[in-house]
């Protein structure tokens, strides 16, 4: 026992000397570089959670502990972040990164041949070859079979880390050729000292952002940097408790503001997506408070807007909210017009 704790605590020790870029999922860190020190990397990975979970920028990390040119050397962190491999980042020659081009609504097959033919040239520099496919539960069903027969026929020293969503999405298949490692929320203390210790948050921001951010570190750390991205946030949260007492018109003319017009009808779907996430949360936020557990809400700083908004809004209404927001994304995955299907949750709240 003494053994298997000292061994856990050295892993620690190693991944925050390294800068594991990642607050809560150690465990996933730890097995990754005791995967790493021992050559006993499989041919393909699974990191599968939620979004905002910095399941990318695990990859990342792991494809350059893999790539380290002192990767054997048992005594030096990894990546050691001084050698040649370390100081060309994600520039490396035997580093590769595929994912869903901006306007398209899958990974397609033919940017899943190009990164098969890339990979199975082997390693430039004669030791690993990483690919790492983001959001590969956005594969189209023929680029998901393409990869398939890659995975099929694993080449030694060749690592395929995919990033993944939603497990449902992918083939029964792929997921048995890989190793899966799941990624999960992070608790709201865990995020809020994080903030303040890696990122030099006061307080005040700390405990705000960990609490919206619902576990999810990376979406905590984006809205303490991207000031536009937190303000935009709350237009679209407090739009919800304006929504619930106005009339369906005043409704409608909230929600068209919210989306607005996009360049693209994915760029809509992905704005769409987005705002019924937040109003999602908002909802969540009512029903704490109509339950007498107000100490937990999200949105702390609209708690005055929650209690107005609770008062003409019953705890029925708003889980039959839930249902039309689970109907709405089943609208958008099968391509009606966003706004529609915007406006039909808004008239009927």
């Amino acid at each position: 026992m003494f053994a298997i704790s000292s061994l856990i605590s050295i892993m620690k020790d190693e991944l925050e000397q390294s800068g594991w870029p990642l607050t809560g999922n150690e465990r996933a860190g730890e097995y990754l570089l005791k995967s790493a020190r021992r050559g006993d990397v499989s041919g393909a990975y699974i990191f599968c959670g939620p979004a905002d979970l910095g399941k990318g920028t695990a990859a990342r990390f792991f494809a350059r502990a893999l790539l380290c040119d002192n990767l054997e050397k048992n005594s030096v962190k990894l990546p050691c972040g001084k050698c040649p491999s370390c100081g060309t980042g994600l520039a490396h020659s035997d580093l590769l990164e595929v994912q869903k081009e901006e306007e398209k609504k899958n990974i397609s097959i033919e940017q899943i041949r190009e990164f098969i033919r890339r990979m199975s040239m082997g390693s430039f520099l004669g030791d690993y070859k990483v690919g790492i496919i983001k959001d590969a539960d956005s594969l189209s069903a023929s680029a998901a079979n393409a990869l398939l027969k890659t995975l099929e026929e694993p080449k030694k020293k060749t690592v395929i880390i995919m990033t993944v969503t939603d497990l449902d999405k992918i083939l029964p298949t792929i997921i048995s050729r890989s190793q899966t490692l799941h990624f999960f929320p992070v608790k709201t203390g865990v995020i809020q000292d994080f903030l303040i210790s890696r990122h030099k948050a006061g307080r005040s921001d700390a405990k705000n952002f960990s609490r919206l951010a619902l576990g999810r570190p990376a979406l905590a750390v984006k809205m303490l940097m991207e000031k536009d991205y937190y303000e935009d946030y709350f237009a679209v949260a407090g739009a919800f408790f304006r929504m619930i007492p106005a009339g369906v018109n005043e409704r409608l003319d909230i929600t068209e503001k919210l989306i607005g017009k996009k360049e693209s009808a994915q760029a809509a779907a992905r704005s769409a997506g987005r705002i019924l996430d937040i109003w999602e949360g908002a909802a969540r936020d009512m029903i704490l408070e109509a339950t007498g557990q107000a100490d937990l809400i999200r949105h702390e700083v609209e708690e005055k807007a929650i209690k107005s908004a609770g008062r003409v809004y019953s705890l029925e209404k708003i889980m039959n909210f839930f249902e039309r927001s689970g109907k709405a994304r089943d609208y958008l995955r099968a391509n009606v017009n966003p706004k529609v299907v915007l406006e039909e949750v808004v008239i009927n709240i």
